[in-house]
């Protein structure tokens, strides 16, 4: 864990991803939870060290599982989410959680069977736009983005110039477009750029980062958006396009990761040519 303000840390070893603790005299207050029960244990080991008060608020930046399964290890606390995410986890029956065990698995064999055991807890509090929360002597802006999830949120420490991206900003490794909508998300990473309160991203996958980091992100999608664009207007099936469309070399991948990312990129692809197929996507950039 490292403490990049006062009070202020992030964690970054875990599988799901990113994860954060912010301190205050009222408890600490989490953004995104980890997803595995033995990176849940070691989570809580490292909060205990610094927060005496205990934990007073869980943010979910998105409704994706490997963000919101954790929630069930915080009985206690109060989960704050998008009400589009609240909306989508009703869905999480426990055939669908099994589902993406199984599934994971087939990539990541380390994932613990003790997932099986894991439910999904619905959010308490919800936004639609944006919600202040004040803890202790801190502020907390949350505030819509969409473009990654259509219930993707981002939380800012405008004392600290801090933005937690969630997965809107992810660093060194190909993004998951498979429920963007990926003209909004442009539209978010030039909404960042664009931020002066701003010095520091706590992305939702990868390291630190300032806001220009996110115009290789910004560029990825450009670059799919047009490569899919290009073999759609030319007549080519999702199947063919999905073929066809190459985006491996963007970012380097490990070996042992390769099947998974594959799959990623794929489903990235799928998506951007159901855009421009439904009309969402007609406008390039």
């Amino acid at each position: 864990m490292r403490e990049i303000a006062k009070g202020v840390y992030f964690e970054d070893a875990y599988f799901s991803g990113n994860v954060s603790c912010i301190t205050t005299a009222e408890g600490a207050v989490l953004i995104d939870a980890p997803m595995l029960p033995r990176d849940v244990w070691a989570w809580l080991k490292s909060i205990a060290s610094v927060s005496r008060q205990g934990i007073a608020f869980l943010v979910n930046t998105d409704y994706r599982v490997e963000h919101v399964i954790g929630n069930c290890f915080f009985p206690t606390t109060a989960t704050i989410a998008h009400q589009a995410a609240w909306n989508e986890m009703q869905r999480y029956d426990e055939g669908y959680l099994q589902r993406y065990i199984s599934r994971h698995k087939q990539y990541y064999p380390s994932v613990d069977d003790d997932l099986a055991k894991a439910r999904i807890v619905l959010p308490e509090l919800t936004l639609s736009t944006e919600m202040t929360l004040y803890k202790g002597d801190r502020a907390f802006h949350l505030m819509y983005a969409g473009g990654h999830t259509p219930a993707s949120i981002m939380v800012l420490l405008p004392e600290e110039r801090i933005l937690f991206s969630g997965n809107v900003v992810v660093t060194g490794e190909h993004p998951s477009l498979d429920q963007a909508n990926t003209l909004e998300w442009l539209h978010a990473l030039e909404m960042i750029r664009n931020m002066d309160d701003v010095d520091i991203i706590v992305p939702g996958q990868g390291d630190l980062c300032d806001p220009s980091a996110t115009e290789v992100l910004t560029d990825y999608i450009t670059r799919i958006r047009e490569q899919v664009y290009e073999h759609y207007a030319s007549g080519y099936t999702r199947r063919e396009t999905v073929d066809k469309v190459k985006m491996d070399g963007f970012f380097d991948v490990p070996t042992a990761n390769r099947t998974h990312i594959e799959r990623r990129i794929r489903g990235s692809v799928e998506r951007v040519y159901d855009e421009f197929k439904k009309g969402a996507g007609k406008k390039r950039r």
